[in-house]
This record gives structure tokens, sequence and C-alpha cells, in this order.
């Protein structure tokens, strides 16, 4: 049999964004991620070929954004986590809200979103599952948001394809572990950077920084990413007995994630830190709101949702202050108040007078976890992509493996 391996990246290789891998092996091909970059306007990977399956990790639209538009294509068998299933959805179905605000054209229809989901045949972290040929995929919990999932090709060599991961214990998921494999293709989002604080040096930062700023009568307002971030969030501050409230569409997937309990490390802790908190449903939820202490809301870049309108009113007031806790792409709104102390309020660029800080609440393994990650896997060969600094990473897993860093579209043989 033929083992030889073919690697190809239509998007995602040398940039976080748009990832989608097809890879060939044994008269298989799979498709692994074909997602999107939510930038404006929207950049999307290369077209797909054929394939005998796709396989998607998560649900971030970096990932998940254009699974739709290959159903509209070709019929699918989609590999993925039930969970992963339902929050891609939603995703999907407000990507088509905010291109058609936004005025550009929606990528796919919503006859295409359940189409999508009706391709998926689920599967769960620890399963076997034979796919043709001598081949079969094991999944493993990878460790990033709850659902997500790393895939191992078994043949005659073993791959791991890791989408994102996270090695530590976060509130809402436990990390993930190596696993053994002769091809490691990992990704690298933050090499060359490794995380500052250990989480509970951080916690504690972030606790004591929202203590200050209710004590001298101002509003936390945390931005935060719908899927994960906010309920993490929620676990974080859930016993410091603020008064907060919670909008936007992190609610639904708050209700998304109860209703799988399975992914999450305490579904009895997340439920009891949304039981604390005030949701919003209404403007008049938005103006009690603004009176309160602590308004988690999306979104996490602050390009979009109801985080504009509480800005709107909170910004000239020193006391408040802007609490970041995800990584701010080139080019969005959170950037543009970090670097300049400025929000675009749809297209009205304004100052804005009260604090700003970042605090790094990453799901993502740092540079040095990533490494250890990969001596554990004990590879033969490394291929590295979603990065935009693999050079960072190359040089230390030189002594572990023999490292690739192919360019998008360009063919690699294993």
């Amino acid at each position: 049999m033929n083992n030889d391996i073919k690697i190809q990246f239509l998007g995602g290789s040398n940039e976080v964004g748009s990832l989608a891998m097809v890879l060939e092996t044994g008269g298989i091909k799979l498709l692994f991620e074909y997602g999107m970059t939510p930038s404006k306007p929207p950049a999307f990977p290369l077209p797909a070929p054929p394939v005998d399956m796709t396989l998607l990790t998560h649900s971030h639209l970096d990932h998940s954004g254009m699974i739709p538009s290959l159903c509209s294509e070709y019929d699918q068998t989609i590999l993925t986590t039930e969970l992963t299933g339902e929050i891609s959805s939603l995703l999907h179905k407000d990507s088509i809200k905010i291109a058609k605000t936004e005025g550009y054209a929606p990528p796919y229809n919503s006859a295409d979103i359940k189409e999508a989901k009706h391709s998926i045949v689920p599967v769960e972290p620890s399963q076997k599952k034979g796919i043709g040929g001598d081949h079969e995929i094991r999944s493993h919990s990878a460790g990033h948001i709850p659902g997500s999932l790393m895939f191992e090709l078994v043949g005659s060599r073993k791959t791991l394809f890791t989408g994102d991961l996270n090695v530590i214990d976060t509130r809402l998921v436990k990390g993930t572990k190596p696993v053994q494999c002769d091809v490691l293709c990992m990704e690298g989002t933050y090499a060359g950077r490794d995380h500052p604080k250990k989480r509970e040096e951080l916690e504690k930062d972030f606790l004591d920084k929202i203590d200050e700023v209710v004590g001298r009568g101002g509003v936390a307002v945390l931005p935060a990413f719908a899927v994960s971030r906010s309920q993490e969030l929620a676990l974080v501050i859930r016993k410091a007995g603020y008064n907060v409230w919670f909008d936007g569409m992190g609610r639904k997937v708050s209700k998304m994630f109860l209703k799988y309990p399975k992914y999450l490390r305490s579904a009895e802790n997340l439920k009891k830190a949304l039981n604390k908190i005030n949701m919003v449903h209404s403007d008049h939820g938005r103006k009690l709101a603004l009176n309160s202490e602590v308004i988690i809301t999306s979104s996490g870049m602050m390009d979009g949702g109801p985080v504009l309108s509480y800005m709107n009113h909170l910004r000239n007031d020193p006391k408040n202050a802007v609490l970041l806790t995800g990584y701010q792409v080139e080019g969005t709104n959170s950037r543009l108040l970090v670097d300049k102390g400025k929000l675009n309020f749809y297209g009205v660029i304004e100052n804005v007078e009260c604090e700003v800080e970042y605090f790094d609440f990453s799901a993502h393994a740092g540079h040095s976890e990533l490494v250890e990650f990969a001596k554990g896997c004990n590879p033969e060969k490394i291929v590295l992509f979603h990065s935009d600094n693999r050079k960072a990473l190359e040089e230390p897993l030189k002594d572990v493996a023999e490292v690739y860093s192919p360019n998008t579209g360009e063919l690699l043989e294993l």
C-alpha cells in the first residue's frame, strides 16, 4: 500500500484565518477545516476539490466559516461533535447577517447552512471510526473550547491534525495531552509568544482590576467572544458578588453548552455562574446594565454587537474601563482602541476616555507549550500552520523532527 502523504493548504498556512488543508494518502482524500477570515471584507480559502470526507475540529469561523459553501458545491460527510455542529450553524447564520449589514455579498445562503447541518456525522472524543481502505479516524479532545477535537488518521502511518489546541485546564475545559504520531500537523497561533502569566495569577489580577473599577464607581465592560470566552469569564467572576449583566450571542451559546454537559469541565459550575448573572433581553435591560458593575457582551473584537451601544454611553467617563480578554487582530475596532484610544462607531471615529486594559485569557497553547506538546507527540515530521510567525517554532522543533512550513497552494509530499 502506498503510504505517501500529500498535503496542500487552501488557506491558513501562514496566517491565522481561512484555514483549510487537503490531505491525500492511500487512495483517500480528506479536507480538514474550511474556514474564513472575518475581516472587512471577509477573506476566503481557495476552492476545495471533491473529497471523501471533511473533518471539522471546532466552530470558530476561521475553521468552520466556509463549510456551507462547500455543501452548496458537493455532497459532504462532515465529521465533528454535535455541539460544534450546532454552534457552527449559529455562527454561519450570523455571518450572513453581518455580510448584509456591512454591504458584502454573503458567500452562501440559509439553504446551504441547513445542508451543512444535515451533512454532519457526529463523533465524540476518544471515538474510532473506519473511513474506507485501511484507515481509521480517532478523535481526541483538543482542550481549546467545549466540543473541540484533534483528529488522528491511522493507516500505515499515524497523522495528527491538531486544529487549535490548549494544554492547560481552563474553567470550561480540561487541557489536551500529546498523541504519539509519525506526522504532526500543528497550529502555531502563539508561535514566538508565551502567555505572560499562569492562569491563577491572571484571574486574580483580572478580579483585582474589576474591584478597582467598581470601587471608584465605574462600570467594567468585558467585550468577549460569544463562543467560550464569555462563558469562561462568567465562571471566573462567579463568586465575586458583582452585579453582572450578559448581552449578545453568548447567551444562546451558553444554552448550547449546557445542552451538551459532557464537553464541559463542570456543567454544574457553569449553570451556577449563569444563574447569578442578569440576562439582557430588551432595551430596558440595556439601560439597567449601564448602571450595573460588570457587562459581558459581544463582540470580542468590538466590530459590532451590543458592545458599541454600551461604549457609546460609557466612553467619556474615565472611571469606567474596557477589559479586553482576547487577541485583537490587526484592523479590528478593539485593536484601534488599544493602539489609538479610539473606537469606530459605524463609521464615526470617537475618542475613548475610559481605561483600557488587556488580559491574556487565550484558549491557545503558548509558544513553549506548543514545543512541549510537539516533543510529547514524538513525530518524525511536523507541518506548521495557522500562524503568522512559523519561523519562531521552526528553530526549537528542528531537534524534534523534520519541520515543514508550506505556503498556501503549495503541494507537500511526505
